[in-house]
């Protein structure tokens, strides 16, 4: 039966050179595996223009990985281990799982065969040096990008409510420049709150910007205030890219330089009214402060929602008369507008969602974490364990002990050359020919050497990193509340059950459960969970 190879090959931008370099990966694999006896070719895999540090929006690599998922594949080419990863626990994830359904990856360039006993290894060391070249490209990106935006050029989408961006402009759009303008005249000098000021755009038949759902919000209003670009100053890298791996995008809280240029591009307000505009929000701030200073003062803050109207949960506590302090989770449209009824114009408002006893919210989490601390107790060990046996593989010992004694012979070898030359063996000419090619030869062995120590160093720090996340959840179980606020990410009430989202763990924790008793005497019993 011959063997079914496949190909992936892979451009990191859509530009025409690279596309066409594209097109040149797959004729070249497909002659490749053509001509060798007892290979049949399945398909060459293609992605074009996207980054290799991640491989979730890589469609063909994934869909390459589902086919040998069923059973579809025995080899797979790749040029090098770039082109495959350049994310060396995921290179190391793919392969060994390729490896664990039967098929094998040739990097042709690195001349790595993962079927072979130090494959792995090899693969360490050349991904390593892969995700370390991504990170330099990375920096060279950023610090390019931030001397175009010294010059005034405008990064970012078309998304800019009022401006339309072309060539790294900025061009006034007159129809939402006036809308613009209207908002700041409602905010300053109708003395209008952003709630209003979105109502109110809303019933004028007035569109609100292309990122809209339909409907204008206080968040847009808000943010068209806070807006720098609309006096004609221009902010740059409010959000950040701090992992060049995962390309997610945070905002800029002082990781990174920001470049503000004053006067950049003609304005929609006028700098007096913007000044006053900046006064006006900061009174109004800290008028509601008392209010809001609450808001973020617990770890579930913001985390719970509603499974019927979407809302937020908001805490509600009251003190019984034995001074005791009583706390419950409530949907906000229920606690502000009561049971769901029809309002004088026929809109639909309030919520007719239980509430949660903060004792159970807390009870539910421990045990969620409880359930995760199990399972990854297993998980955990076992990357540790592997990680451990890919550092004192006997391979990976033997190959440093083999470097380092050639390297012994060629120090060796190179200073009898020089004996033999001062004894008038051998003549100078001779003498440097045989110390280059020497000098040649060490440097090849070092660079090997530090390659097995950088694969050394990785491993480490992924060690560490796993360690971590046990401490983390382990924390999270003696109650711990900064730690909930951190590793929980979303809490959603439903009528029979509470369901739990846990950072960085796929699926999410169903809970039922009951509670009785009353004061110290209550308890909340888990009746059944499961993972959806």
């Amino acid at each position: 039966m011959p063997l079914r190879v496949a190909a992936y090959c892979r451009v990191s931008t859509d530009r025409e050179d690279q596309a066409n370099s594209l097109h040149s990966q797959q004729k070249y694999f497909t002659e490749y595996i053509q001509t060798r006896q007892g290979w049949t070719l399945t398909e060459v895999y293609a992605d074009e223009g996207i980054s290799g540090t991640s491989t979730r929006r890589r469609e063909a690599f994934n869909r390459m990985v589902a086919q040998a998922e069923t059973g579809g594949l025995d080899l797979i080419l790749t040029k090098e281990v770039s082109r495959f990863a350049r994310n060396t626990v995921d290179a190391l994830k793919y392969t060994r799982k390729l490896k664990e359904l039967g098929v094998g990856v040739i990097f042709i360039n690195d001349n790595i065969d993962t079927r072979e006993n130090d494959g792995e290894l090899r693969l360490t060391i050349m991904a390593s040096i892969a995700q370390e070249e991504s990170r330099k490209t990375s920096e060279r990106v950023k610090w390019g990008q931030l001397r175009r935006m010294e010059a005034g050029v405008v990064f970012g989408n078309n998304s800019i409510y009022g401006f339309d961006v072309r060539g790294g402009q900025l061009f006034i759009k007159p129809e939402e420049a006036q809308v613009v303008q209207l908002i700041y005249h409602k905010f300053l000098d109708e003395g209008k709150g952003t709630h209003v000021i979105a109502r109110e755009l809303y019933e004028a038949g007035i569109a609100p910007p292309k990122t809209a759902t339909g409907k204008w919000s206080c968040v847009m209003i808000l943010r068209i205030l806070r807006n720098e670009k609309y006096v004609g100053d221009l902010l740059q890298k409010k959000f950040v890219t701090p992992d060049f791996l995962t390309h997610k995008k945070v905002l800029n809280r002082g990781q990174e330089e920001q470049v503000l240029l004053r006067n950049h591009h003609k304005a929609v307000i006028d700098r007096g009214m913007w000044d006053a505009v900046q006064q006006e929000l900061a009174l109004r701030s800290e008028k509601q402060g008392d209010k809001s200073k609450h808001s973020n003062r617990y770890w579930c803050s913001g985390k719970i929602h509603c499974s019927c109207c979407g809302s937020r949960f908001v805490v509600r506590k009251r003190k019984r008369p034995n001074g005791e302090l009583y706390m419950a989770w409530g949907c906000h449209n229920r606690v502000h507008y009561g049971n769901r009824k029809r309002d004088s114009q026929g809109e639909s408002v309030g919520c007719n969602m239980r509430m949660v006893n903060d004792k159970s919210l807390s009870a539910i989490v421990a045990f969620v974490l409880g359930q995760l601390d199990l399972d990854s107790d297993a998980i955990v060990a076992e990357l540790l364990e592997d990680i451990q046996k890919l550092q004192n593989t006997p391979d990976s010992g033997e190959s440093e002990k083999r470097l380092q004694a050639g390297r012994s012979a060629l120090e060796r070898k190179r200073e009898n050359a020089l004996d033999a030359f001062l004894s008038g063996k051998i003549s100078d000419e001779e003498l440097q020919t045989i110390r280059a090619r020497y000098d040649r030869e060490l440097s090849m062995i070092d660079g090997q050497l530090r390659r097995i120590s950088d694969a050394a160093r990785v491993l480490e720090e992924q060690k560490t990193g796993l360690e971590e996340i046990v401490q983390t959840i382990r924390a999270g179980l003696n109650g711990s509340e900064e730690v909930w606020r951190e590793v929980i990410e979303r809490v959603t009430v439903f009528e029979e059950y509470i369901e739990v989202q846990v950072k960085f763990v796929l699926g999410a924790f169903r809970i039922w459960y009951t509670a009785s008793g009353k004061r110290e005497a209550y308890t909340t019993t888990i009746q059944r969970w499961e993972v959806v």
